[in-house]
């Protein structure tokens, strides 16, 4: 019987699936291009492809529309995942135990997330007020997900790496723990109190 879809396609379909099911609406474009380290019109290009083969539906010129026509039984498991293609809450580790191989791909994709986030408000900026919280709300829905406390922990050290780069740019004597420091400040109350907890 012939496959439904190459190797290089069903990796494109299990991202979209893993991405729409970790945060309720499709993947845009350029995360898939960023994920996979494709050019923004590689990534395209594959889109139009799936459509064609009948894998997903979209609108075109209508940002996150595609919509897969695969059940998820018939999906792949997503490169560097020995799960299913459906996120599954991984296993509790011990401190300092190698991720699983679903817990790697989400940790990898909240990274993606974030630094697609950065590079987008250096393009349009928001006030720091807003912006640190929604950097908050993206690292909370991967703790929802089931990403590990270890793993989501690595999630808010990236994040503030990310900061500190960005502050440096305005103050380059600036140092990483009163970045960090400044960063969740701009946090609302009790989500402040309890990072500063984590971080004291």
């Amino acid at each position: 019987m012939k496959s439904l879809y190459t190797a290089r396609q069903g990796q494109f379909v299990a991202f979209i699936h893993h991405y729409t099911t970790l945060h309720g609406r499709p993947p845009a474009e350029a995360e898939m291009a960023h994920f996979f380290k494709v050019t923004p019109p590689s990534a395209h290009l594959m889109i139009l492809t799936l459509e064609r083969r009948g894998l997903i539906t979209r609108t075109p010129g209508e940002a996150r529309s595609i919509r897969l026509k695969l059940p998820s039984e018939q999906l792949p498991p997503l490169n560097g995942t020995a799960a299913s293609a459906s996120i599954q809450p991984p296993v509790r580790q011990a401190k300092g135990q190698q991720p699983t191989d679903t817990e790697a791909a989400m940790l990898r994709l909240g990274k993606v997330q974030l630094d697609d986030l950065f590079a987008h408000n250096g393009r349009h900026p928001l006030d720091d007020s807003e912006f640190i919280p929604l950097l908050d709300t993206l690292i909370e829905s991967f703790a929802r997900a089931g990403l590990s406390a270890l793993r989501i922990k690595e999630l808010r050290r990236h994040t503030g790496e990310l900061y500190h780069r960005f502050c440096q740019e305005a103050e380059p004597e600036s140092t990483f723990e009163a970045n960090v420091e400044l960063m969740i400040s701009h946090l609302p109350g009790p989500r402040r109190t309890r990072l500063q907890q984590q971080a004291g």
